[in-house]
């Protein structure tokens, strides 16, 4: 074989190697949530359902089965995540009807004998294979009852999709799958508690809960997307949103996009910060330059 024809032949074999070594990649990228990456470069997120079929997939490759319908008789079970309505007397003998808030858990989340459950199998848990299938588990019955009719299965419903990102998170060890679930459940129902924060369950609770999955993933464009809803949303002071401002202006000042950060740091008010003034001066400055 002369040099000309070695030479062609060998550029072909690695042309060939390049191909398969493409495909193998894409085939990865599309199994494990890659269809995301297409959805950046068309210039949009993807939707809740593309979401939810990338964590199913992405479940029952790693716990080993489709089957996620846990043995469980919900009608049984104690569904107490909207306020708990009670009968008092005082000294005089009259009796009236008050609403007390769930009992709450450390991530500030209404419990339920649900929560209890999930909770429980998951600290007996001994495989990553057996986390997995829990977590299925817990989405399966988060989905039935966000499903329902009645407002405080629904509420029920979210606080355990809620627990099952922080399972994720924390038990798994998994801070993909934990964002993938704010992405695909909690954002998409924020609906049934942003109408009011005074009940078991707030906006500004699962907003938080978002916040820290995202941060975690070092996933910016949702960490954005997570600060524009709770600049929108969140009830608590006027300097606390202040405070989201100046953040979410920090994170397009890193990203370069100075043109987005000034509005931001012009509407901040009430939280006070020296640097603030300053900043806005130096962001004009570079937008002059632009």
């Amino acid at each position: 074989m002369n040099a000309a024809l070695k030479s062609l032949v060998q550029f072909c074999m690695a042309r060939k190697r390049t191909t398969i070594a493409a495909g193998v990649i894409v085939a990865l990228m599309l199994g494990s949530g890659g269809w995301m990456l297409f959805g950046k470069l068309a210039g949009k997120p993807p939707t809740p359902a593309q979401v939810k079929r990338s964590i199913w997939k992405y479940l029952s490759k790693n716990a080993g089965t489709r089957n996620f319908k846990p043995s469980l008789d919900l009608e049984t079970l104690n569904m107490a995540a909207a306020p708990i309505t009670i009968t008092v007397t005082n000294k005089a003998g009259v009796g009236r009807t008050v609403s007390r808030p769930a009992k709450v858990g450390k991530l500030g989340l209404p419990q339920t004998g649900l929560s209890e459950y999930f909770r429980t199998n998951q600290a007996q848990a001994t495989s990553y294979a057996e986390m997995y299938r829990y977590i299925g588990q817990q989405l399966t019955v988060a989905e039935e009852l966000l499903n329902a009719t009645n407002r405080q299965r629904q509420v029920t419903g979210l606080v355990l999709a809620t627990e099952a990102s922080e399972q994720a998170r924390t038990n798994a060890q998994n801070l993909w799958l934990g964002a993938r679930i704010c992405e695909a459940y909690l954002w998409p129902n924020l609906s049934l508690v942003e109408a009011t924060n005074r009940g078991a369950l707030t906006s500004d609770t699962l907003l938080a809960i978002c916040d820290t999955a995202f941060q975690e993933a070092g996933e910016t464009n949702n960490i954005i997307r997570n600060y524009e809803v709770m600049i929108a949303k969140v009830s608590r002071s006027a300097a606390y949103v202040d405070l989201l401002r100046y953040r979410l202006a920090r994170i397009y000042q890193d990203l370069g996009q100075d043109e987005k950060a000034l509005p931001l740091l012009k509407q901040i008010k009430n939280y006070r910060m020296n640097r603030v003034p300053a900043e806005i001066t130096a962001v004009e400055q570079r937008l002059k330059k632009k």
